[in-house]
């Protein structure tokens, strides 16, 4: 057979415009079979990743057995793992043996975590924000809150010392953890932002201030643990004696103020007003 010229072929082009109603069906179904896999896969990012009860309680009788090493080796593996990092509780327990290797007398267990360097406390810090940070839904954090509140008392030392020591960078690293276990913590974060006054950082200590007062105004020292209570009395001497030293006296009487209407007559913050003249 001869071929045929291509201009003289009887060449129909609606032909494949008659698969375009098919090809846009399956376009669509191809689209809302993604958005759903895209919603289970949403939904299963905000589900919780359990961890099996016995391995949570292996942990915890470890603690109280005082084999914080085995703790630390099996909860690591935990917060590896892509699913069980979702879960809170590894980090818990990983601040709870860090914070007892801190207090700990054994001399090597001592040495091996540099305890008298305070690594295995901000260790402890570490993992307990990152427990709370991790515990979205409040479903942990409330039921830990005396081990936290220890926490927040050895960290309340550590960071006193250094300011005592003049080392005002470290002891702003304490405050912020501080503020990470607790957002609602007003001392923390008045201590906060008046070490990065002692840093001559003045906006960020007025950003870390207008949280404090916030919530102190909000919460009228309620709902304070009796750290919290002690860290905002010494928060409040602190600022008044930084400001006074710069001769911010606007500033300064603005939180004798302030803490006349919640501290009244603490002696301490009593002695402070007289000592500048309040």
């Amino acid at each position: 057979m001869q071929a045929q010229p291509i201009e003289a072929m009887n060449i129909s082009f609606s032909r494949p415009f008659l698969l375009a109603p098919l090809s846009l069906l399956w376009i669509l179904c191809a689209g809302l079979t993604f958005e759903a896999q895209g919603q289970r896969n949403k939904k299963d990012d905000e589900d919780p990743i359990l961890i099996a009860e016995e391995d949570l309680n292996e942990l915890l009788e470890w603690c109280v057995d005082g084999k914080f090493e085995k703790v630390l080796y099996k909860a690591i593996r935990y917060t590896e793992d892509d699913q069980q990092k979702k879960h809170p509780m590894p980090y818990f327990y990983m601040s709870k043996a860090y914070l007892s290797i801190h207090k700990s007398d054994d001399a090597d267990l001592r040495e091996a975590y540099e305890v008298d360097k305070l690594k295995a406390l901000k260790n402890s810090l570490k993992y307990a924000s990152k427990f709370v940070k991790k515990d979205r839904e409040k479903e942990y954090v409330p039921t830990e809150q005396e081990f936290i509140d220890e926490l927040r008392k050895e960290t309340l030392v550590a960071a006193e010392t250094e300011i005592d020591n003049g080392k005002y960078t470290k002891a702003k690293g304490y405050y912020k953890y501080l503020t990470a276990l607790d957002d609602e913590d007003p001392g923390a974060w008045m201590m906060f932002g008046t070490v990065y006054l002692t840093l001559k950082a003045r906006r960020d200590a007025e950003v870390c201030w207008e949280k404090a007062k916030n919530l102190i105004l909000d919460q009228q020292g309620r709902g304070l643990t009796e750290s919290q209570n002690e860290l905002l009395q010494f928060a409040f001497v602190f600022t008044i004696e930084q400001l006074n030293a710069l001769g911010d006296t606007e500033s300064m009487r603005e939180y004798i103020t302030l803490g006349e209407d919640l501290l009244g007559n603490d002696r301490e913050f009593q002695a402070v007003k007289r000592s500048v003249g309040g």
